[in-house]
């Protein structure tokens, strides 16, 4: 059975907010499916996440705020730190897309969300979507990307 993987990094509570939309989403459409989709939706604090736990999964969205200038999340930082200079493991079975939050205020706007993005690229993950990188006004975009979402990620759900 696949699983999609919704993984957090927040500072203020606002990424770890989306990724509960999220799985309540990913929920529903299983309660409305019944026994035509089979999948199950896991949310996790990436704090309790370590690089190499990637290369179990098969599908994961990973929802991420820049504190400051580029800089991760406190909850996210010790992931984050170790996949910008991993060499390993090989991700090359990993469905993925990055929604970034950030404050187009500062200069590395979403700067933490993009560098996550790469390193997973250069693991070989496989981008199912690009990047979204939202502004403060997140809230009247997210609708229309997790609609996006759901239509690019369901093929892979069954």
């Amino acid at each position: 059975m696949a699983t999609l993987n919704v993984l957090f990094g927040t500072e203020s509570g606002n990424s770890e907010k989306l990724a509960q939309s999220i799985e309540l989403t990913g929920k529903e459409i299983l309660a409305k499916a019944g026994d035509a989709v089979k999948f199950e939706v896991v949310r996790k604090n990436l704090k309790d996440v370590k690089v190499d736990d990637l290369g179990s999964m098969d599908n994961a969205v990973i929802v991420i705020s820049t504190w400051g200038e580029g800089d991760p999340p406190a909850s996210a930082e010790k992931f984050c730190l170790d996949i910008y200079k991993a060499s390993s493991p090989d991700l090359s079975a990993l469905n993925y897309t990055v929604l970034a939050m950030g404050d187009t205020g500062y200069e590395d706007f979403c700067g933490c969300g993009r560098r996550v993005d790469e390193a997973i690229a250069k693991l070989g993950g496989k981008q199912i979507m690009d990047r979204k990188d939202m502004d403060l006004d997140y809230a009247a975009h997210f609708e229309k990307w997790s609609v996006e979402f759901f239509t690019k990620m369901a093929p892979l759900l069954k």
